[in-house]
């Protein structure tokens, strides 16, 4: 159930998220490390939003990993103790 809602949750705020950028025509410069693109607002808020998403699953993912190989460590160290 909770699962369910958290859900809900990310897509109720990513359709926000892009009908506030739908609304947004202006064009912006963008600056980056080696070149400079003009890009719509909306496009912009876009892009920063898909790599916030991809960020924030990369370093869930690598925080499960790791509490994942120290499960498997401890359930070693488990049967190990009870079979003495």
């Amino acid at each position: 159930m909770k699962g369910i809602i958290t859900l809900l949750l990310i897509v109720v705020l990513l359709a926000f998220a892009f009908a506030i950028g739908s609304q947004n025509d202006a064009l912006v410069s963008v600056n980056y490390l080696i070149a400079q693109a003009q890009l719509r607002v909306s496009t912009l808020i876009a892009i920063t939003l898909a790599l916030g998403i991809v960020i924030g699953i990369l370093v869930m993912l690598l925080s499960w990993l790791s509490l994942r190989v120290q499960l498997v460590a401890a359930r070693t160290r488990l049967r190990k103790l009870t079979k003495e």
